[in-house]
């Protein structure tokens, strides 16, 4: 063989994939897709903003949930539609986690109730029943950040520790978009535990005066959502001031004496285990005394104090400070790894810690002095956010300095509690406080503060601090009470970043703080900015773009900022391939875009819209649109036939056409597809595009043909190099009074018409007729097997444009799934196969002759059986084989209905089989018996026997042996030459000489052939041989 022709070979395959692979899916786009507005009311859930969501890096999880700490729900659900919402539900649901954010089973609470609240009458026209009557188009409901509501009350979540799905629906009647009615964020819920260290003089006074002994109590509680009990808790208590004594406990321990500090371990010594060690087998267990602070059980320490009466202004305190604790878990400080086989063991150990969930609640003092003490304090410090870009509304989140959190950017309240902490609460101050916010950069805020009127419910004007009345006014009459609180606040505008919130509380006038100490207060947060959220990317645009078109692109985006609910802070820029688009620069103002459609825009177009908040966030998201080109081309021949063609194609590129005048002989006495009698043209063009289109580049098309009136053209045809005819126009529209044109509109999903023939042809149409030949001696019949036989005869003259047409449906006529087939002229016969058909389903079948106008009539109709398999379920029974000299007798009985049966074939063979193995050697009989000869070869064996029933259409069924007979015949040892037997010590078999000799000729002419087929070919050159077997 040729080397060369594999190659080819392979070639052509590697064509003939690549022929079949869709270049296109080669490449992978991403489009986003071209929306219209929204028409209708749309309730969308935009954002969850209590809780808030938890994420987790390597250092740690942000914003989780103490368990057994109550939580509220905030969303923010607008109205996103063009008409106002009248009616309105909401579902708030907690799911588990299911692993990887995915939602899980309704979460249950500790009762065992669903975690699932649905709130029916949030917007309905019953003001008396409903929170709200409408919800306008636009507008977000509660005018901002809402707390959602069940039965009057908000929604309250008393979690455990997990981690959770949490999801807000917002439903309402016919809601144009219900893809954006639910939002959900993660939530994770951990234990917190908390040592609760609490100081306080037995007189129950805020602050000691006066002479004698005072009575104190130190009271230590270990807190927590889960059991907790530490170990070795250490409380430091701190004596200052003019104190001669402090004792303290039952063995009167001194603690002024001891030092600067008395460092006191409360609980109670139990044995307890320190450390596990697993690497062995059980595990090794350690076990030591400890001081243990059982979960949620007191313990008190006692004691008493005297000062130094005759100091001037004599004070005093003292101070109770958690200084660390132990902890019995598994900790990564237990870990260890055996060197020797590289496996790692999680022991359990004890490990120190200094901090718990809530550092505000391990500390206390108290204070005294010999006279009136005199003190003020700033008891907290707050930051309240979620308000407007200008301050207005009201806040939805507060965080406090006694558990510290992440702040959102935008206007914030910073808010400050003070009090009077003085001896005699009947001792008014007057007070101011200094607050101070200072940003990453060092940039520092400070105002000088003494009430809070706007930010927070209620508002607070100025009193001073204490019960006794003063003079508010300066008219010399007490006319305004004092009060024990007050309260203090600034508006600031967080930016990004780390931020420290510090107070300094100033008692003013004459009056000396007896303890500074506690009139200064700061915390540091880290400030994050939120991004703001594209909610929807609107096309405005109804149907197709194109260039040329009168309206202009018109494009819409909605956006939402958790950190400015009024979008006031908001810019916006739309652009393509990082230009902006004209008129749609960023500004605050550009949240639509309005461009007409320039050339430079055909094919794919993706629009870039981002929208920038104040503090450096952005979020852009991509519209890709497609601009088709609307162009076209026109050429006259030198007869004056113009070609115009309009098209809509995807392609930046110019279309034209060429026409030029064709031979009118060509087109002399035609006949024309579905028309009788012959025609001629009266005009002719041939026809080409400059350039081609597949059908999935080209929107619409169009083709005009305009010519002179006298020239008597009545219609258009359109012919392929092929020479197929398609009539393409059957009449003309005027353009003038001399001056006529046809227009033909190419269908949908067609690609540019190929370079062809436009013939005009004069005189008018006459419609062709069904074919003159008819079916005739119809039938129909099953045969063996299930098949359907179709026998005809035709009346009259097929032409060659006629065709046979079988159709063919199981059950009645005009089934949508009919099998159909077309035969040529000189068909008088067809078989549908039985592995078409079903046993015992009958077949309409119709065989007519048809054109493309349509069919004759008569036509050949019947119905037809399928027959497969003998019915009646018959077999053989009480099936016997015997003997009789040279013959076998075998007989049975006939079991079931023998309706069907038209005969019986009895098969057998050596050795035994199935049904599905039935063998060929049979014998026929009409009755149930038969008699078979016997077999003449020589030999014992076993012949098997079955009996089966035909039907008159050859369907057998099918059995497996039913009986078996034995069979010998001794082999015929005579002498056929002389009629004697042959006896002796000659060998049987020898072969004698004489077939030696014809052997080795025989093999000597092969070897010879072969040589001569070998030498065949021509040269030594493989590449030349042409072996010829």
């Amino acid at each position: 063989m040729n080397r060369k022709t594999p190659m080819i070979l392979v070639a052509m395959l590697l064509l003939s994939l690549m022929a079949n692979i869709d270049m296109a899916e080669l490449q992978e786009t991403i489009d986003v897709e071209e929306t219209s507005a929204r028409s209708g009311a749309d309730a969308e859930v935009i954002a969850i903003t209590s809780p808030k969501e938890t994420t987790c890096t390597n250092a740690g999880c942000r914003n989780t949930l103490n368990a057994g700490e109550a939580t509220n729900f905030e969303a923010y659900i607008q109205n996103s539609g063009d008409v106002d919402i009248s009616e309105m539900s909401y579902t708030v649901s907690v799911y588990l986690d299911g692993g990887g954010g995915t939602v899980g089973m309704l979460a249950k609470d500790a009762a065992g109730n669903d975690l699932q609240w649905q709130n029916t009458d949030v917007i309905c026209g019953n003001a008396n029943l409903c929170d709200f009557t409408s919800l306008a188009q636009g507008d977000v409901l509660g005018g901002g950040k809402y707390t959602l509501m069940y039965g009057g009350s908000p929604i309250e979540w008393t979690p455990i520790v997990g981690n959770y799905i949490v999801e807000v629906v917002a439903e309402t009647p016919s809601d144009a978009d219900v893809g954006n009615d639910a939002q959900t964020i993660e939530v994770k819920v951990e234990n917190w535990y908390d040592i609760q260290v609490d100081l306080s003089w037995d007189s129950g006074k805020a602050a000691e005066s006066g002479p004698g002994e005072k009575y104190w109590t130190l009271t230590v509680i270990a807190n927590g959502s889960d059991t907790f009990d530490p170990r070795d808790v250490v409380i430091r208590l701190t004596p200052r001031g003019d104190l001669t004594a402090v004792i303290g406990g039952d063995d009167d321990t001194d603690i002024l004496n001891a030092g600067q500090f008395y460092d006191l371990t409360v609980g109670t010594s139990t044995v307890v285990e320190v450390y596990q060690n697993v690497s062995t087998d059980p595990p090794t267990i350690t076990s030591d005394s400890r001081t243990v602070l059982s979960y949620l059980t007191e313990y008190t320490y006692s004691g008493e104090l005297t000062f130094d009466a005759t100091a001037e202004e004599a004070s005093y305190s003292l101070t109770a400070e958690l200084l660390n604790y132990v902890q019995y878990s598994q900790w990564d400080s237990c870990v260890e790894t055996d060197p020797t086989n590289n496996e790692t063991y999680n022991n359990i150990c004890e490990e120190t810690f200094t901090q718990d969930a809530y550092p505000s609640t391990n500390e206390d003092e108290i204070l005294g002095s010999e006279s009136t003490y005199h003190d003020i304090r700033i008891a907290r410090m707050t930051v309240a956010q979620g308000y407007n870009a200008d301050g207005t509304g009201n806040p939805t989140s507060m965080m406090s300095d006694d558990a510290p959190a992440d702040l959102n950017v935008g206007v914030s309240y910073f808010h400050v509690e003070v009090e009077h902490r003085g001896s005699d609460p009947s001792v008014n101050y007057e007070w101011n406080v200094t607050l101070t916010v200072t940003n990453a950069e060092g940039a520092a805020t400070s105002v000088v503060a003494n009430a809070c009127e706007t930010g927070l419910e209620p508002a607070y004007i100025y009193k001073q601090l204490g019960t006794s009345l003063y003079d508010s006014d300066g008219d010399g009459n007490d006319d305004q009470p004092a009060e024990l609180q007050g309260f203090a606040c600034m508006m600031i505008n967080l930016d990004a970043g780390e931020h420290t919130f510090a107070a300094t509380l100033v008692m003013e006038e004459k009056t000396s703080d007896a303890r500074p100490s506690n009139n200064d207060r700061s915390m540091t947060v880290d400030v994050r900015n939120n991004d703001p959220m594209i909610l929807s990317l609107d096309l405005m645009n109804e149907g197709d773009l194109f260039t040329g078109q009168e309206e202009p692109l018109q494009m819409s985006a909605t956006v939402f900022d958790v950190d400015d609910p009024s979008a006031a802070g908001l810019e916006y820029s739309w652009s393509n391939l990082g230009v902006e688009l004209p008129g749609c620069e960023r500004s605050n103002i550009a949240q639509t875009c309005t461009v007409p459609i320039l050339d430079s825009y055909v094919t794919a177009f993706p629009v870039s819209f981002t929208v920038y908040d104040a503090n450096g966030g952005s979020t852009s998201q991509e519209l890709m649109l497609t601009i088709w080109n609307n162009g076209g081309g026109s050429a006259t021949t030198d007869s004056g036939i113009t070609v115009s063609y309009a098209i809509k194609y995807y392609a930046p590129s110019q279309f034209s056409v060429s026409a030029t005048d064709a031979d009118l002989s060509n087109y002399e006495n035609k006949e024309l597809p579905g028309y009788s009698g012959t025609y001629s043209a009266v005009g002719a063009v041939d026809y080409a595009p400059g350039t081609t289109f597949s059908a999935s580049d080209v929107l619409e098309q169009s083709m005009d043909v305009t010519v002179a009136k006298d020239l008597g053209a009545t219609s258009l045809w359109y012919v392929t190099d092929a020479g197929l005819w398609t009539l393409i126009a059957s009449e003309s529209s005027d353009v003038d009074a001399t001056t006529e044109v046809f227009e033909y509109v190419l269908p949908a999903d067609s690609p540019v018409l190929s370079a062809g023939a436009l013939v005009l042809m004069g005189g008018s149409l006459a419609q062709a007729d069904v074919p003159d030949a008819s079916i005739t001696g119809f039938s129909a019949a099953a045969a063996k097997g299930g098949a359907v036989v179709l026998n005809w005869g035709v009346d009259g003259t097929m032409l060659e444009s006629d065709s046979i047409d079988i159709t063919i449906c199981e059950g009645d006529a005009g089934c949508s799934d009919a099998f159909t087939t077309g035969l040529g002229v000189g068909t008088s016969t067809f078989s549908y196969s039985g592995s078409n058909t079903v046993h015992g389903a009958y077949y309409n079948v119709v065989v007519e002759i048809c054109n493309t106008v349509g069919c004759s009539t008569p036509k050949g109709v019947g119905n037809v059986t399928a027959d497969k398999s003998v019915d009646g379920g018959v077999s053989a029974m009480n099936f016997a084989v015997s003997e009789s000299g040279e013959t076998w007798v075998v007989d049975w009985d006939a079991t079931g209905e023998t309706y069907d049966v038209a005969s019986w074939n009895v098969c057998y063979q050596r050795g035994t089989f199935d049904a599905a193995n039935m063998p060929s050697t049979c014998a026929s009989t009409l009755t149930t018996d038969v008699t078979i000869d016997k077999p003449t070869a020589a030999g014992t064996y076993t012949y098997y026997f079955t009996a089966v029933p035909v039907d008159a259409l050859g369907n057998t069924a099918a059995a497996a042996a039913l009986n078996s007979i034995d069979y010998q015949r001794d082999a015929d040892t005579s002498n056929v030459d002389d009629g004697t037997n042959v006896t002796g010590d000659e060998t049987s078999g020898e072969i004698p000489m004489v077939a030696w000799g014809m052997i080795a000729g025989v093999v000597l002419v092969a070897f010879v052939v072969g040589a001569f087929i070998l030498s065949r070919g021509g040269d030594d050159d493989d590449e030349n041989k042409d072996w010829d077997y």
